[in-house]
């Protein structure tokens, strides 16, 4: 919080040194585009909306020719088995949620940011995301990324219960 000189706490004008101070503070605390606030206790009313991308294209096959997932939902719309079927999670920071949700009849390939892991294996390892499915992955630290699996119930015809 900018620390700022009133002319009623200080009963008498300001001297052009106070007023530039003011100035100074206020520039060096003001939020910018960019940059990445942080909130002890946040209160919403309303609905929070997470940033989508709706139409995302699978590429490659490896961490390096992956198709970089930008946003905090992702619906893979085209993948192509054995040509064009990863996706590549960004860096990991804890706390970031990252959804994944494949529409295609491809099994995707779920990379991590460059050194990082998901669910405790190897750096740099992908994990596969069936066809027709989703995940939630959470990250626990700088190079820790956990999914969240929901569970699916079917019955004994095959129908999806849930």
């Amino acid at each position: 919080m900018s620390t700022i000189t009133l002319r009623s706490a200080k009963g008498a004008p300001l001297t052009n040194t106070e007023v530039d101070t003011n100035f100074s503070n206020l520039n060096s605390d003001k939020y910018e585009l960019g940059d990445s606030p942080s909130f002890v206790n946040l209160t919403l009313t309303g609905s929070f909306i997470p940033s989508i991308t709706a139409a995302v294209a699978a590429a490659g096959t490896t961490q390096g020719t992956g198709t970089a997932l930008t946003k905090a939902s992702n619906i893979v719309t085209s993948a192509t088995a054995s040509s064009a079927e990863a996706v590549v999670l960004p860096t990991a920071a804890a706390g970031v949620h990252i959804t994944i949700v494949n529409t295609t009849a491809v099994t995707l390939k779920v990379f991590p940011a460059a050194s990082d892991a998901i669910d405790g294996g190897s750096t740099n390892a992908s994990v596969n995301l069936a066809p027709y499915s989703s995940v939630t992955l959470i990250a626990a630290n700088a190079t820790n990324w956990y999914r969240v699996t929901n569970l699916i119930v079917y019955d004994s015809s095959g129908n999806r219960l849930n």
